[in-house]
């Protein structure tokens, strides 16, 4: 009996000690995801498809064509009403050529396939000031670095390679389109004003490459993304992204550029 009233005691004093010990902190209900502070920096990447052309009057004054999965990451730091960004981007793919030959035989034109490997990338550093709109339609303005490699390599002969790098500096803008807590749109537009560049003297392996300043006067290009951001919740996004190029340098041959490239991707907000 004496044994059984002590066990009654020692079962009393143990709920009596466990129900003074507060709730920890563990246990304490979350906030609300609404009341969280919104997340506006970010780090993604996506990948889609490019539907390219490009036209090197170094090689042939002639169009050519690349259909190739194309990668991206890109990220965006905002603070107060700055915003710093990188892209960067890459494709490469077989081009489509079909050169008609400058040799006529009995008024019959002849016509050869060239194989080649085409390659892409680009990066690009941006800083830019909010300076128009509200907290749903902001505008942004400022500045960009960015860098461009064009790389053109036979398959028939690797040593046969025709390669282009810009280096410049851009007018960069951007415009934000808050349309609610889970559905948000940004335009950027990005115009080259002042670079450098390396570019061949003619078709083939020709080093030293030749190398000039660049300007409005012979380098004009608008390169632009619109890009649609889904929210699935506080911490990542789901995009989509529509990008375009269209570039001409006139040095020392003319080169031009066109493509449109369509991608998905998620991003991770911090």
């Amino acid at each position: 009996m004496k044994r059984l009233s002590l066990l009654f005691l020692i079962i009393f004093s143990s709920v009596a000690v466990f129900a003074e010990i507060p709730v920890s902190s563990a246990e304490a209900p979350l906030p609300a995801e609404s009341s969280l502070p919104d997340r506006t920096s970010m780090i993604g990447i996506s990948l889609g498809y490019t539907l390219s052309g490009f036209r090197e009057e170094t090689i042939f004054d002639t169009n050519r064509y690349i259909n190739a999965f194309v990668f991206s990451i890109h990220s965006v730091l905002e603070k107060e009403n700055f915003i710093h960004s990188f892209n960067a981007g890459f494709y490469s793919g077989r081009t489509e050529l079909l050169v008609e030959h400058p040799v006529y035989n009995f008024e019959q034109v002849y016509y050869y396939q060239i194989k080649d490997i085409y390659t892409r990338v680009f990066l690009e550093y941006s800083l830019v000031r909010k300076l128009w709109g509200n907290d749903t339609f902001p505008g942004y303005l400022g500045g960009a670095v960015r860098g461009d490699l064009y790389l053109l390599e036979t398959l028939d002969n690797p040593l046969y390679i025709n390669l282009s790098l810009i280096a410049s500096l851009n007018l960069y803008a951007s415009q934000k389109w808050v349309i609610n807590n889970k559905n948000s749109l940004v335009l950027t537009l990005s115009f080259p004003f002042f670079g450098y560049a390396a570019r061949p003297h003619y078709a083939g392996f020709a080093w030293p490459l030749e190398t000039g300043v660049t300007g409005l006067n012979n380098y004009w290009a608008c390169f632009g993304s619109l890009k649609y951001y889904y929210k699935i919740s506080s911490l990542f996004s789901l995009y989509s992204d529509i990008g375009f190029e269209l570039s001409h340098i006139d040095f020392p041959s003319p080169r031009k550029d066109a493509s449109l490239q369509i991608k998905i991707g998620a991003v991770y907000m911090y």
